[in-house]
């Protein structure tokens, strides 16, 4: 499916592949020749794209770690390194991977630091953990063919593991960091800028309104197209108009393209976004290629009824966007039983750790899940 199209007629000169969480944990089902086999279902959605940006939703090579207990409900989830042959294997020259997530410190810094050290060993480009906000922001800039310099950004709204001044952490998604990266990626060339963000809402496909307002933000800082991922679901997007002549394109949620975990069906979808460049650099086009995870939990192209079905539901989505009402059926989403569920939350943060558990939870309450809590019971 073509998003957007340019009214040039420049001929497509590099493709860059941008996709949700890849999750190797749970309950997966393996091919006979592992990580690389399961691959192969899924390389067609990555097809004669030059790069690739990804959310990695894991730590790596955590053996002798001691993990953190999860606050509530939560999990604590990692893979060995031998899973980014999975992603090696869908064919990308160029492989950006962001670790700018609620998992990425599910094993402390040292978790964090083997994770980065394993993707570097594969040959791909760790970012988006591991700086302060004393440092400047982690960017990445790839140079393609035809001399072409796009600049790639990660952070996370979805995180209690924030980067603060005095410590080291998760890239926040902010606009004042976001502009920072701007800054430093167009002082390096770049002319296109793509932000990966941790951001959405699990068991909704729609998006917290505020939090579409903050990568609305980020897209005005400069990024030409922002995405997120955080539900396990996709959901719509929009075109801002910043410019004439530089449209920015904001994708609400993409889903997975591997996971071993499922709550619903629809965590079943996922969607690869392409972003086609011309050789000046500009983009030509925006393509969405929709993902089916399949009953082994990794992600494949699906039937022409799964793939006309993931379109229609991300149409649908989009349209609220644009009549105005995806803030209250965001809202409506949540009310059905969020109570229950923070109660249940707490519950298992007390089971699991008694009163340190609690505080721990305590901790991850920030004014935006309160503001949640009021406007979905008074919905």
């Amino acid at each position: 499916m073509i998003l957007w199209q340019s009214p040039a007629s420049d001929p497509v000169a590099a493709r860059i592949a941008i996709a949700g969480d890849f999750l190797p944990a749970g309950n997966l089902s393996f091919p006979p020749g592992g990580w690389r086999e399961a691959a192969q279902n899924l390389a067609p959605a990555f097809a004669g794209c030059d790069a690739a940006f990804l959310n990695l939703e894991c730590a790596l090579d955590s053996t002798g770690l001691t993990p953190r207990p999860p606050a509530g409900l939560g999990q604590t989830v990692s893979a060995p390194a031998a899973c980014l042959q999975y992603v090696r294997a869908l064919g990308s020259a160029t492989t950006v991977l962001g670790s700018a997530n609620n998992h990425s410190f599910d094993f402390g810094a040292a978790g964090a630091e083997r994770t980065r050290a394993a993707i570097a060993r594969s040959g791909m480009i760790p970012i988006g953990a591991g700086r302060s906000l004393r440092d400047s922001p982690e960017t990445w800039l790839w140079q393609g063919p035809a001399g072409i310099r796009v600049g790639f950004w990660a952070a996370a709204i979805a995180s209690r593991d924030l980067a603060t001044k005095s410590a080291a952490g998760v890239e926040p998604a902010t606009a004042s960091r976001a502009a920072e990266a701007i800054r430093d990626l167009k002082a390096r060339g770049a002319r296109i800028c793509i932000g990966l963000l941790h951001s959405g809402t699990l068991r909704t496909n729609r998006i917290d309104p505020t939090e579409a307002a903050a990568l609305d933000a980020i897209a005005a800082a400069g990024f030409s197209v922002v995405a997120a991922s955080h539900s396990h679901r996709i959901s719509g997007a929009r075109q801002l108009e910043i410019s004439p002549s530089n449209p920015a394109f904001c994708l609400y949620g993409l889903g997975s393209i591997a996971s071993g975990y499922f709550n619903s069906r629809v965590e079943r979808e996922g969607l690869v976004v392409v972003a086609s460049l011309t050789a000046r650099g500009d983009l030509a086009a925006i393509e969405l290629r929709p993902v089916w995870l399949g009953d082994s939990g990794f992600g494949e192209v699906p039937t022409p009824q799964i793939h006309d079905a993931i379109l229609q539901r991300f149409e649908i989505l989009s349209r609220e966007f644009a009549d105005g009402s995806a803030g209250r059926l965001f809202y409506h989403d949540v009310s059905g039983g969020l109570l229950r569920l923070y109660a249940r939350d707490i519950c298992a943060a007390a089971r699991r750790a008694g009163i340190r558990g609690l505080a721990i939870k305590a901790r991850r309450v920030r004014l935006r899940h309160v503001k949640r809590i009021f406007r979905a019971v008074f919905a």
